[in-house]
């Protein structure tokens, strides 16, 4: 079985510094564990109401253009590995 993904590891190296200033200044901490990782539910923006882990859920959904506007912002889409990577950290209970 292998590791669960690691948020600092695995994660936040995904995230380039451009992204985490132009989102920083939208309220979205994406070099913030615990932010990231905050396990109340809600909604951000256009994202529907996840049950759990609201900001990492709806940063994901950016990612893949479910929910708008699509991220990063004027960017290069994610490769479907990253995307890959980053579900699974999720699926890993968003490990720090």
């Amino acid at each position: 079985m292998a590791d669960p993904v690691s948020y600092a590891s695995q994660i936040k190296p995904l995230f380039n510094p451009q992204d985490i200033g132009c989102m920083s200044g939208m309220g979205v901490k994406l070099d913030d564990y615990t932010w990231m990782s905050d396990p109340t539910g809600g909604a951000m923006g256009s994202c529907t109401d996840f049950p759990d882990h609201m900001n990492g859920r709806s940063v994901y959904a950016k990612l893949t253009g479910e929910c708008q506007p699509k991220m990063p912002l004027g960017g290069a889409p994610w490769d479907q590995a990253s995307l890959d990577l980053y579900n699974q950290w999720m699926q890993d209970g968003f490990q720090p």
